[in-house]
């Protein structure tokens, strides 16, 4: 049984979840997306996953669980066998005599329940649960790797000569892997230390250790490395890049590898890339609705430049493959010069920078150009030679969507300025400059609020270093209030005892008026295109952070370290 769209949208205009207007654009894009407005929706964050699926669940007719909030017992998860589990999206959740209790994401497949309750001899009880808790639940049936893990690496650590063959170092870098994917890290740093070798990943953007290798199993370990991504095994003293696929649960990953001789040996670090990890959809990256309507209004202009600035991680490439996704059809030529390419996109022609041919973004931009592109994506403008092809590609008629790196919006014209490029050239050519950072979200299974007052507030930027008045941005935000209600995770097994689980970006979108082209001509300062970006609308980085804080995406203390000086 299908969910009807009439009573979906009626109910949440009921309940006021979406108004008129935002349930046409979520309309609109769903069925662009080819989505059902349910899917979409949940996939966009544009309501909260709770009441949107308190919702969907009461117009199915069952109740609505949230399953981060229940302790899955291991006894019930052969009932339903993982390969089962995750295809159907449904999951049992507990037991209670005869009757079976399972959370789906597609309530209406009655056809499924009929054969499990045929199989198990068990009376079904259903429920409805969001298709992000159900696959973070399914990972209940591979909660033993943690124990696999320590146990192999404990076998490592009682004596090194057991791991010595092949099979036993395949296992380890397997189970390194593995553990990565499922903790949702992002890359793996193994890095040789004095008396051991040191695994860290990186989850929701910070380092942390997970284990300490016995010293020496490096060497095996980072040969199986080398012979996995086509290195050279005997290649001790010069850095080396590669990557090589692998598949887990079902889903094929590609590890970019990086490996560079240190004191103590060599370091290899490497980002598992996943498109699954990627959603593509430019809601998922937490823009207010005014940069979200600059953004796509500006995608679809036919030439022109469009920036995206930020430091190194704050999702800039993410960004612009979603925003090529979305241009992405067989009546446009895309074209990029990228260094790494960070993941394959079908329909695109990828082409990666190479020193050793001479192959630099300013030789693969000019050779685009060539190609007869209507778009071209530049991995990053590092130089005045490759600033300038790209100017000129937007004068001829091409749309150009390029990476640099400056602090905020309003530097990046004067850097582009100090590249040796004509002012004129600019004001003409420039449409858009995005500059975003990455905050982690509070964990919503252990979220919790607390009062602060302004005094505390602003005791917390100075610790932090920070420059802005946090105290003026607090008041623009919540006029005449000297005490706000604020949010923080307390920790709990789903996020690791972090309090944060996820990340969104906090942003500022700067369209290129006819008074901003006019600072730009007159060779204005950062401060003073700023100040004109703000009167017609612009929201800061800082306010963007702010505004999330107060709304409970984040904490304080996160975009207060994301944004210190």
């Amino acid at each position: 049984m299908a969910l009807l769209i009439t009573d979906l949208k009626k109910k949440l205009l009921e309940l006021s979840l979406l108004d008129e207007k935002q349930l046409q654009v979520a309309e609109e894009h769903a069925v662009k997306a080819e989505q059902a407005l349910e899917d979409y929706l949940f996939d966009s964050d544009t309501i909260p996953d709770t009441d949107l699926g308190k919702v969907v669940a009461g117009l199915y007719g069952v109740p609505f669980v949230k399953l981060s909030e229940k302790t899955i017992s291991d006894k019930l998860l052969p009932i339903i066998p993982y390969s089962l589990a995750s295809y159907q999206s449904v999951i049992p959740f507990e037991q209670v005599d005869h009757e079976l209790h399972v959370a789906t994401s597609k309530p209406g497949n009655y056809e499924l329940f009929s054969f499990i309750e045929n199989k198990t001899g068990l009376d079904l009880k259903i429920s409805f649960a969001t298709e992000k808790d159900i696959k973070a639940a399914l990972k209940a049936y591979n909660r033993d790797v943690n124990e696999k893990f320590a146990k192999l690496l404990q076998g490592a650590l009682d004596d090194p000569s057991k791991i010595e063959s092949l099979k036993e170092t395949s296992k380890i870098v397997d189970s390194i892997i593995l553990f990565a994917y499922q903790n949702n890290a992002s890359d793996i740093h193994l890095e040789p230390q004095k008396r051991f070798l040191n695994v860290r990943y990186r989850i929701d953007g910070i380092l942390s250790t997970i284990a300490e290798l016995p010293l020496e199993i490096t060497d095996l370990v980072v040969t199986r490395i080398k012979v996995l991504s086509n290195l050279r095994t005997d290649e001790h003293r010069a850095a080396q890049d590669g990557r090589f696929k692998i598949d887990l649960e079902g889903t094929e990953i590609t590890l970019r590898v990086s490996i560079v001789p240190i004191y103590e040996g060599e370091k290899v670090v490497m980002r598992l890339l996943t498109s699954t990890n990627q959603s593509l959809n430019l809601e998922a990256f937490g823009y207010t609705s005014r940069n979200l309507e600059l953004i796509r209004t500006n995608i679809l202009k036919t030439n022109g430049i469009i920036l995206m600035t930020g430091p190194t991680g704050s999702g800039k490439t993410t960004t612009l493959y979603t925003i090529l996704n979305l241009l992405n059809s067989p009546e446009v030529n895309i074209s990029t010069i990228e260094d790494p390419i960070e993941y394959r996109m079908e329909g695109i022609n990828q082409i990666q920078v190479n020193p050793k041919t001479n192959l630099t973004f300013a030789d693969g931009l000019r050779a685009l150009l060539r190609q007869d592109p209507d778009i071209v994506m530049v991995g990053e403008i590092r130089d005045a030679e490759t600033a300038g092809i790209a100017i000129n590609a937007a004068l001829t008629g091409h749309l150009v969507l390029a990476t640099l790196h400056t602090n905020d919006a309003a530097t990046t014209l004067p850097r582009m300025l100090e590249m040796d490029i004509e002012s004129f050239l600019l004001a003409a050519t420039v449409k858009m400059i995005i500059a975003q950072r990455l905050v982690r979200k509070i964990c919503e299974s252990c979220k919790t609020s607390y009062t602060i007052d302004i005094k505390k507030v602003e005791s917390m930027s100075k610790k932090f270093n920070i420059r802005q008045d946090i105290k003026s941005i607090f008041e623009k935000l919540n006029p005449d209030k000297q005490e706000f209600t604020l949010y923080k995770g307390t920790g709990c097994p789903l996020c690791n005892n972090s309090g944060y689980k996820g990340r969104t970006s906090i942003s500022e979108v700067m369209e290129i008026s006819p008074d901003i082209q006019k600072t730009i001509l007159d060779n204005e300062t950062p401060k003073i295109i700023e100040e004109i970006a703000r009167k017609e609308g612009m929201t800061t980085l800082f306010e963007d952070g702010m505004l999330k804080v107060l709304n409970g995406v984040t904490t304080l203390e996160e975009v207060l370290r994301v944004m210190r000086s």
